[in-house]
């Protein structure tokens, strides 16, 4: 399979591209370059951060994918209608119309336009300034400067989801970057070596010259708490203890992987105890979760615990990311407002919780996502008997959920053309 290079243009060409949007967008962009939305009142920067947000979304999300490949990963076939209300194991049927999308092994977006992607060269990365050089004169701290608002539980959290957003995969130890040292520089190892990022395995050899670089995601792209459920079905099989719905505990029986030494997460590079700590902690989430909806449907079996289970737990750790991880580290009165109002809207969460949705106006009500904690503990949903009908899958084209006996409309993923990681 092999699809054909890009044309020029935006990733989202027509997105809020009206005359009001365009004077929101202008606006925007004047205000944050001559004042700054930080040192605006909070709603004027609020609305600063509204217009500059639009304008990223028009012009900074680029999908690779249309650039030519090969041996591009499909989607396994689905039997039943399992997959319109649970998660795959490797992202795939996210979007209804694009079941590829996201999935893991899939190919990461670009911020600029593919057709302004120059080629580089090793001598390219390696011209005077080299990249240490850079980092040096830029990054060197000369004392110690005390983060005096957060403590180390920020970097434990940012890592433990950086690897459910993305991993390039394990880098070849055959060609190393060798990076030149002054003389004076304090490094250990001379020359300076640093592994490569894996090359794109789907990368066509055949493609035109000056075709722009790629790199895939062996994770899933998604917001999906993959990092505790695996991004294939062997991982998750080996993941899970087959018995209610749990997931295996460290010191259970091991590792997860106690016969492959290779696939054991604490030996993969920037492992600490501060990551042991977060997937212990989310793991045994998980389980406490399977616990309760095993005491309110005592009738589901393993299978159907394990994936609501997922649902919740991955829900709970988009809106800890979203409303109390990120306010904390930016603490500023505007992005606080602004990251509460992401995820319940100008609203608020009062009425949110009062009422649900009120608008299909992102802005109003928060982006739209799916929200599994909102119905899988209620002993009926809204609209149906059960919970298993609650909207969990939402279409980029329609803006609704796929077919099923109870269809309830759920809106669009913020970024419907680039597969980046999201609720």
């Amino acid at each position: 399979m092999t699809d054909q290079r890009p044309s020029a243009g935006h990733a989202r060409p027509g997105y809020r591209r009206t005359l009001p949007w365009r004077v929101v967008t202008g606006v925007a962009e004047v205000l944050d370059r001559r004042i700054g939305w930080d040192k605006l009142p909070v709603p004027l920067g609020l609305a600063t951060l509204l217009g500059l947000r639009v304008k990223l979304r028009q012009g900074n999300l680029h999908d690779t994918n249309r650039i030519p490949a090969v041996n591009v990963p499909e989607p396994a076939p689905q039997n039943g209608t399992a997959y319109l209300v649970n998660r795959t194991a490797d992202g795939s049927y996210n979007d209804l119309d694009q079941p590829h999308m996201g999935m893991a092994g899939t190919r990461f977006g670009r911020n600029i336009p593919l057709e302004k992607i120059p080629p580089v060269s090793a001598a390219d990365v390696l011209s005077s300034p080299n990249p240490r050089v850079v980092s040096r004169e830029l990054l060197t701290r000369e004392e110690f400067i005390p983060a005096e608002t957060v403590n180390s539980f920020v970097a434990a959290w940012l890592q433990f989801m950086v690897r459910d957003w993305f991993s390039h995969g394990t880098s070849p130890t055959d060609r190393p970057w060798t990076v030149p040292l002054r003389d004076d520089d304090p490094w250990p190892e001379r020359p300076m070596q640093i592994m490569r990022t894996p090359d794109d395995p789907t990368r066509d050899p055949h493609a035109p010259a000056g075709t722009p670089d790629t790199r895939v995601n062996v994770s899933s792209h998604w917001w999906d708490a993959s990092q505790l459920y695996g991004s294939s079905e062997e991982e998750q099989r080996a993941l899970r203890t087959g018995e209610n719905g749990k997931l295996r505990l460290w010191g259970d029986d091991g590792t997860p992987f106690p016969s492959d030494p290779d696939r054991d997460p604490s030996r993969v590079p920037g492992f600490w105890l501060g990551l042991a700590m977060m997937q212990t902690l989310f793991t045994k989430e998980h389980n406490a979760i399977c616990d309760h909806l095993h005491a309110q449907y005592p009738g589901w079996d393993d299978e159907e615990l394990f994936q609501r289970a997922r649902l919740v737990n991955a829900a709970l750790l988009a809106k800890i990311h979203t409303v109390e991880w990120t306010p904390a580290v930016i603490s500023h009165p505007t992005t606080v407002t602004a990251l509460r109002t992401n995820w319940w809207g100008l609203a608020g969460e009062r009425l949110h919780n009062l009422f649900g949705r009120l608008s299909d106006s992102e802005v109003i009500s928060g982006i739209p996502v799916p929200r599994p904690t909102t119905t899988a503990f209620r002993t009926r949903s809204p609209r149906s008997s059960s919970p298993s009908t609650a909207c969990t899958r939402w279409s980029a084209t329609t803006g609704t959920c796929g077919p099923r006996p109870t269809t309830r409309r759920c809106g669009r993923p913020p970024s419907a053309s680039s597969p980046v990681p999201r609720h």
